[in-house]
């Protein structure tokens, strides 16, 4: 609408001027210069809606003044001063808002058409018209109209590419925000499954004096973690192919990895914790230490159940240098078999966003090691209110009083 606005105006003020001028200074005919007017400046507000008939329009009028104007002394011919503001605005508003290729032709057209009508009616229309002043009118013409429809063309792709890039942005927002939301997806809920499914499949073994039914409840409740894990997996690739809220809640630091511990404890899985009493108990990078803890000791539940494994943290050189590793497990894992998920994945990611580095394998003693470097520096107060939407809050406890513990139940 206020395309239409601008353009109705413009056309308004050139119609006013050209149909006097037109009358007056090249003598011609008052209907004929009306309706030369009408083709010419109507063919502005006519570009929003029919961008070829506007052209066709211009064009005609364009041939009409040549037909039946005359060229007066020291006047510009064969385009006068109101035909050549019509078709910059013209090709302004096809540069602006159509494709290149319309913008071109409905130049050339305003070109070349008046040049090849001098042509066809013969020297009688020139009038007092010489051939230099056609010429330089013809070239001074040509040289503005470009200029026009170029600057046109230049403001219009710049709106695009802008338009573009602020869309992928956008996209890639959406892929990280994705990305985030798997990540502490598998974190806080792959781990309390594989607790849930190994609790469940161990009870018969732990609790020798379970009747059937019992057991027959505790093996549907593995069999239910197990499928909901399967399909937590398909959810996490979907996202990960391809809003959620601020941090609202205490996020856990390297101090709640003693709790997490504790927590293994009733699997089965023995695991001793030692850590530095220098480690910083908040920000990014302490809690990309328990997470990464975190995954490490579910990966232990799930692939070597009743290996014992031991923690590891201490700050050397201003980072957070984290080991997990857990021995061969007594025998081959039954429980649940091994499958690729996006548990690596997400370590590295976080190791990544901070800067840091991430190793994990097997061992020459056949368990495994992850070893993670995550520099504290990126958990500085501006750079984790900067990536405040990178930690999604779904788990918070209280840190214990002692940050060394060591734990050794008694193995089923």
């Amino acid at each position: 609408m206020q395309w239409l606005v601008v353009a109705s105006a413009l056309a308004i003020v050139i119609f006013s001027v050209s149909v006097p001028v037109s009358a007056t200074v090249y003598q011609v005919p008052v209907l004929a210069a009306f309706a030369i007017g009408v083709l010419q400046c109507g063919s502005l507000p006519l570009s929003l809606v029919a961008p070829r008939w506007a052209v066709a329009g211009w064009a005609l009028g364009a041939a009409g003044f040549v037909l039946f104007g005359v060229a007066a002394a020291g006047a510009p011919w064969p385009l006068d001063v109101c035909g050549l503001l019509s078709l910059c605005a013209l090709l302004l508003s096809l540069g602006l808002r159509r494709p290149v290729i319309e913008g071109v032709v409905g130049w050339a057209a305003g070109i070349a058409i008046p040049l090849l009508l001098l042509f066809l009616v013969g020297a009688g229309a020139t009038g007092n018209a010489t051939v230099d002043g056609i010429v330089a009118n013809l070239v001074t013409s040509t040289a503005i109209t470009a200029f026009v429809l170029l600057a046109a063309v230049f403001f219009a792709q710049r709106a695009r590419l802008r338009g573009d890039l602020a869309a992928e942005q956008q996209r890639r927002g959406i892929v990280e925000e994705r990305n985030r939301i798997a990540r502490e997806l598998h974190d806080v809920v792959a781990h309390s499954m594989s607790v849930i499914q190994v609790q469940a499949s161990s009870a018969p073994y732990r609790l020798p004096q379970l009747d059937d039914d019992a057991r027959r409840e505790f093996g549907e409740i593995a069999a239910s973690a197990r499928s909901a894990m399967q399909e937590m997996r398909q959810l996490l690739g979907v996202l990960r192919s391809d809003g959620a809220d601020v941090v609202r809640m205490p996020q856990p630091g390297v101090a709640q990895i003693a709790e997490l511990a504790h927590t293994l404890e009733r699997a089965g899985t023995r695991v001793t914790v030692d850590l530095d009493d220098a480690l910083p108990a908040e920000g990014l990078a302490s809690t990309a230490a328990y997470r990464i803890a975190q995954e490490s000791l579910s990966n232990v539940v799930r692939h070597a159940p009743g290996a014992p494994a031991r923690v590891h943290a201490e700050l050397v050189d201003g980072a957070i240098m984290l080991r997990v590793e857990n021995d061969a497990p007594a025998a081959p894992a039954a429980i649940q078999r091994a499958t690729r998920g996006h548990g690596i994945i997400g370590m590295r990611e976080r190791c990544e966003m901070l800067g840091g580095t991430l190793h994990a394998g097997p061992t020459s003693a056949g368990g495994y090691l992850v070893r993670a470097t995550l520099p504290v520096a990126a958990s500085a107060p501006t750079l984790a209110t900067s990536r405040a939407v990178h930690s999604s809050a779904v788990h918070s406890s209280a840190a214990p009083s002692s940050t060394t513990h060591s734990k050794d139940p008694e193995r089923p």
